[in-house]
């Protein structure tokens, strides 16, 4: 690898760092933690380096969140090639349910919730924030037609509805994941 091609190699690991920091710093304290400072820090890089990649703060915030949301969508992307049993009944479904719920933590789900809100407040990102939403809702509709469920596209828009109304009630603990997941999967068939 010539000097050129490492420099650049470089280059996009330190931007990818300060863009992971953002995100990080972001799911702890929301946009004000976000500080050109505290975002080289916690990336381990010297104070102005966030300045050298991005313009501004609201520029790094605002990259920082479209990386995150691309990266959801790949996911979602990815699940639609899981294959699943037709023949899933509703008690094996809470279980998957409770057992996805068991590697979301919360937490975890309250920082997503948190970054896709913030994206969708952003004019700049709503177009993003609609597309990951639609990822979501379009995993749905595949799952469900794998199932031979009728009417997916109707279903999924309500199963995505119950899936965010479910990740902001997990946020005050009122019922432990296997309940969560009862009451989500009882609610959608």
């Amino acid at each position: 690898m010539s000097r050129a091609q490492l420099s650049q190699v470089r280059s996009r690991a330190r931007r990818e760092a300060l863009l992971a920091a953002a995100i990080e710093l972001f799911a702890e304290g929301g946009a004000r933690s976000v500080t050109h400072r505290a975002v080289a820090a916690r990336a381990g890089l010297p104070p102005a380096t966030t300045t050298y990649y991005f313009a501004s703060i609201e520029e790094l915030v605002r990259e920082s969140l479209a990386t995150h949301l691309a990266g959801w969508i790949e996911v979602l992307e990815a699940l639609a090639d899981v294959e699943m049993d037709p023949s899933i009944d509703l008690a094996s479904t809470s279980e998957f349910v409770t057992g996805v719920f068991a590697t979301r933590s919360p937490e975890k789900a309250g920082t997503e919730l948190a970054i896709y809100l913030a994206a969708a407040r952003d004019p700049q990102l709503k177009t993003t924030a609609a597309e990951a939403l639609q990822a979501l809702e379009d995993l749905a509709v595949r799952t469900f037609e794998r199932l031979g469920i009728l009417a997916a596209r109707d279903l999924a828009s309500q199963a995505v509805a119950l899936i965010a109304g479910s990740a902001l009630r997990r946020q005050s603990a009122q019922y432990d994941d296997a309940e969560e997941a009862r009451l989500l999967t009882s609610a959608s068939s």
